[in-house]
């Protein structure tokens, strides 16, 4: 699933200060951050992405047990719940509300930009 599909079409602008406001730094190689090398923007999103997500899920309840190398999050739903991949975790917790899992993302992608920029995108 990419996440990016589930936060409507931003544009370029857009995707560009969603980024600035986080930290990312534009530089002739694409764009990079503390934990990352130059990417391209949509490598960028999809980091940004992840950590706003994951961070959203964490105040739900969930855990990040670790990332992959590729930087990919691994939840888990509480102590016991078993490691799974953000998608999966998103799917779970929208089951759990009882909602369709874009409405959820895009939720929680608003609540992120929100709480950054201090308005709607």
């Amino acid at each position: 699933m990419k996440l990016e599909r589930h936060v409507g079409g931003l544009s370029l602008a857009r995707k560009a200060n969603y980024l600035r406001a986080r930290g990312w730094r534009e530089e002739a190689g694409g764009w990079s951050s503390e934990r990352f090398q130059p990417v391209p923007i949509a490598r960028a999103i999809h980091h940004q992405l992840t950590d706003d997500l994951s961070g959203a899920l964490c105040a739900m309840g969930w855990r990040v047990v670790g990332y992959s190398e590729r930087g990919h999050v691994q939840m888990r739903d509480g102590e016991r719940g078993r490691p799974c991949s953000l998608p999966k975790a998103l799917r779970v917790q929208a089951r759990r509300e009882r909602r369709p899992v874009a409405e959820l993302t895009y939720e929680l992608f608003l609540a992120a930009i929100v709480a950054t920029e201090g308005g709607p995108p």
